[in-house]
């Protein structure tokens, strides 16, 4: 989501002159944390924590006998909050049973529409999972932001939930339903290939000139779907990829580091299941992941003319790969952030 330019260069500014020192020392209990570190952070985004029109604090979102509050509530537009936060104490690790509690309070509060976890420092952002009945979040956020270290793109990210943003809460309500929803394409797909549906051999019926579509064509279509013919079809399918530019090819150089990373992770963290470490070569960047999940993000591998770049999540700086030893330089940090990750 684009975040108007006048809004973020004010956001870039307040926090240029936020003090994030002294905070073990100022924020010693939850309610330190929302009084010396979120509500100011809040504050920056446009909400005024006087002004009952902006933020809302521990509001009813119990059901039967229970009076449970949820810590604050955001109001977007009109009267109601659409955005509700649950604080923690500053350094609190955020687990899945303080997202359990964050969902149950959202579930009562009908008129939000996101979900935040934070302990002043970790900002976790869920949305609505649309696919259940009963209006509940997702179980993993879909954006995480962590300011024990800041830079532009995290400000940016933060700046999009400006209560100025036009429409910032349905557009970002939009991206993220999209994100979620796009997470399941490998597994249609692969779906979709083992047992075709009519539509699909359609489809291919209609691209091949044919007159008629019987019983009899159907089934052979269907039969011819399967990985022979696919692993036929993809030299052609790379190839008109790479007239159209829209190629990507994965260098030696790109699995080597993607590997060197791997083993670290593996030799580092005990009883981790390697296979939640991934990659994904996309056009601008080879991207190293936990789950196949973009969100996920442990590195980013770029080249410029034969020489090769890696970037951890959250450092914004590129460090130039000369030899592995300089993946292995990084050990520790790689290894923070995949537990940050592994943990969630």
């Amino acid at each position: 989501m684009i975040v108007d330019k006048k809004v973020l260069s004010a956001v870039k500014k307040s926090f240029s002159k936020f003090d994030f020192t002294r905070l073990e020392e100022k924020c010693t209990n939850e309610a330190q944390t929302r009084m010396y570190l979120i509500e100011p952070l809040l504050e920056i985004l446009g909400y005024s924590r006087i002004d009952e029109r902006d933020m809302l604090t521990e509001i009813n979102a119990g059901w039967g006998q229970k009076n449970d509050k949820a810590d604050l509530g955001l109001i977007v537009k009109g009267k109601e909050p659409e955005i509700i936060i649950e604080c923690k104490k500053y350094g609190k690790k955020l687990t899945d049973k303080e997202a359990s509690q964050l969902n149950g309070y959202f579930i009562n509060t009908k008129s939000s529409k996101i979900g935040v976890l934070t302990n002043g420092l970790e900002w976790k952002f869920y949305t609505v999972n649309e696919v259940e009945k009963e209006s509940s979040l997702y179980q993993i956020p879909f954006l995480v932001i962590d300011f024990s270290e800041i830079d532009d793109s995290k400000i940016e990210l933060f700046a999009q939930f400006h209560k100025n943003v036009n429409d910032n809460i349905k557009t970002i309500v939009e991206e993220a339903q999209d994100f979620f929803f796009l997470q399941g394409f490998n597994d249609a797909f692969i779906a979709e290939l083992l047992e075709p549906s009519d539509d699909f051999v359609k489809a291919v019926f209609s691209r091949m000139a044919g007159k008629r579509m019987t019983d009899s064509i159907k089934d052979k279509l269907r039969k011819l779907i399967n990985s022979n013919s696919i692993q036929q079809a993809l030299p052609k399918l790379i190839e008109e990829e790479s007239k159209n530019g829209n190629m990507v090819i994965t260098t030696g150089e790109e699995l080597k580091i993607y590997h060197s990373v791997k083993t670290i992770i593996i030799n580092s963290i005990k009883k981790i299941d390697y296979s939640r470490i991934s990659y994904r070569d996309q056009k601008n960047s080879f991207n190293i992941l936990v789950d196949d999940n973009q969100r996920k993000l442990i590195a980013k591998v770029t080249s410029s003319k034969d020489k090769y770049f890696i970037e951890l999540a959250g450092n914004g700086s590129k460090i130039s790969v000369d030899d592995l030893s300089c993946i292995v330089a990084l050990s520790k940090q790689i290894v923070e952030i995949t537990k940050g990750y592994l943990a969630e």
